[in-house]
């Protein structure tokens, strides 16, 4: 089990209190999916890396198992812990969230601990599946960031204005971890620190629109040393070697590294629900602001119709771009091998773009679980992915 100090608080302090209030109401819920999957691409690669690309079928790539237990301690008071376990990573169990809420009053809910970081407006339920109509979310957006989580304190509002319904979120927290750079081909080190984030949702009757943003310092961990400034040495040599000074080595490092940076991420989009037609639009942009790091542009639009009460088909176009032509992060270079450098890790960084037309089936089999089946096809500018396709069925429940 991955539990950091915090959340071994969080599990702890829970354990404590439910042993001195017996009488707390603990109450237990979960999801789960299980699904076949199997992707393939001209170029051999996987197109996603929690994907196989060889084209044989996996029953545990997509595959996953949660359950939650909330704890009830009266007086507005509650703690909630979820464990979840993937089939990409062996099904080993993870605390996801581990927290405790405190009820102001009806509209008001103040919480802390480790929880879901509000990236895109699914961030908080994108691994229960049932709870979309796609057979999976649109890789463009919900491409599976390992900064899912945080830990930091949230307040939770809701307002009713007449017919309108207003939710906003307002978060304070850090993270540290990982995360999978196609650059280097492996997991390097980050983190953010005091990130700052807000998330409104307006509702009326069939629309919904939505929209939100977070600021973080980063900080540059592996990322940097590695993946940036260890794949520069011979260019910061050879630099050296035709003069550049200490000084212009060290414009050139503060220009490509991450660490000090912000980290800016932002989403909109709306969805709507009127009679037998579902639609949906969200685009994020997000990315390390003076940095090596591109920013992103990313969108899926999708179409849905009820076939009938308990069959839905959606239809769906997703694309990933990236930023590699803003180049003013270099304005401070001006030793001419170290700003080639500095244009050639950008490029690095923005190595992929993709885009993708799927489609999706959900049959409503069981009040609590949904039978999935998709099909996905697109490009990817890598030269080892190239053209790819990825099937899957499976069912999503809710327990």
């Amino acid at each position: 089990m991955n539990c950091n100090n915090a959340v071994k608080w969080v599990i702890g302090g829970v354990m404590v209190t439910s042993s001195f209030t017996s009488y707390a109401e603990i109450v237990f819920n979960g999801f789960a999916s299980l699904r076949a999957t199997a992707a393939d691409s001209d170029g051999g690669a996987p197109p996603f890396p929690t994907l196989h690309g060889d084209g044989d079928v996996s029953f545990s790539d997509e595959s996953l198992f949660a359950l939650q237990a909330r704890a009830d301690l009266s007086e507005g008071l509650s703690a909630t812990v979820q464990m979840i376990a993937e089939g990409q990573d062996d099904f080993e169990v993870e605390a996801r969230w581990a927290y405790v809420s405190y009820e102001i009053n009806p509209q008001h809910t103040v919480s802390m601990g480790r929880f879901a970081n509000p990236s895109f407006y699914q961030s908080e339920y994108q691994n229960v599946g049932y709870t979309h109509n796609f057979g999976r979310l649109p890789k463009a957006v919900y491409a599976g960031f390992d900064f899912t989580t945080i830990e930091g304190i949230s307040l939770d509002s809701n307002f009713v204005f007449g017919e309108y319904a207003l939710s906003t979120k307002l978060l304070y927290g850090s993270w540290r971890g990982t995360t999978y750079l196609a650059a280097t081909q492996q997991d390097e080190s980050f983190g953010f620190k005091d990130e700052i984030s807000v998330r409104l949702e307006l509702t009326k009757g069939w629309w919904t629109v939505y929209g939100g943003f977070f600021i973080v310092e980063i900080e540059g961990g592996s990322v940097d040393t590695n993946a940036i400034l260890g794949n520069a040495q011979q260019a910061i040599a050879l630099a050296q070697s035709q003069g550049a000074s200490a000084a212009q080595v060290k414009a050139f490092e503060d220009a490509v590294t991450w660490d000090g940076k912000n980290g800016l991420y932002g989403y909109t989009g709306f969805h709507i629900d009127y009679d037998r037609v579902i639609l949906d639009f969200e685009y994020a942009d997000y990315g390390v602001e003076d940095s090596s790091d591109g920013f992103n542009q990313v969108w899926y639009t999708a179409f849905g119709y009820r076939v009938f009460d308990d069959t839905i088909v959606t239809l769906h176009h997703e694309k990933f771009l990236q930023d590699n032509k803003d180049l003013d992060f270099l304005n401070g270079v001006d030793q001419p091998t170290l700003k080639a450098t500095g244009i050639a890790i950008r490029n690095s960084l923005a190595l992929r773009e993709f885009d993708g037309i799927g489609l999706s089936v959900r049959y409503d089999f069981h009040p609590n679980a949904a039978l999935k089946f998709q099909y996905v096809a697109g490009e990817d500018t890598r030269p080892s992915v190239g053209d790819y396709s990825i099937w899957s069925a499976g069912v999503d429940l809710i327990f």
